[in-house]
């Protein structure tokens, strides 16, 4: 009996531990879908795809030299965001500039018009 029990604490113990692993895993980074010009409204392939780090850092997306970063949206492999989850997309590479947009759901495609980039990205709430 006394054996029973403490197996059954230790699987309990172990399952606990995996299924928190496995949760932070999975949320540890939103995927945006970058296109050249407002693309995003079009469907076409994503120029790129930045992982946008759920950690509330600011995400510079440095990467993209070969296309305008002018439109991007929640890439559909993720269908929604988290509830409370909101990515704020900068025109600037530190995440200070005053033109951002805020993304509360997949889905929806966003510019700041032409010329002005997406250069970065912070998440803020429960991601």
């Amino acid at each position: 009996m006394q054996a029973t029990l403490l197996i059954s604490l230790f699987l309990s113990a172990t399952s606990i531990t995996a299924a928190r692993t496995l949760s932070s895993r999975q949320a540890g980074s939103i995927p945006l879908s970058i296109y050249d010009s407002a693309g995003c409204n079009n469907r076409p392939t994503p120029a790129s795809i930045a992982n946008i780090p759920t950690d509330g850092s600011c995400f510079p997306i440095y990467a993209i030299l070969t296309a305008n970063t002018d439109s991007g949206i929640i890439d559909t492999a993720l269908a929604t965001l988290p509830s409370g989850c909101t990515i704020t997309l900068f025109t600037d590479f530190t995440c200070t500039s005053t033109n951002f947009a805020r993304v509360t759901k997949a889905g929806k495609c966003f510019t700041f018009g032409a010329g002005r980039y997406v250069s970065s990205a912070r998440t803020s709430g429960t991601c």
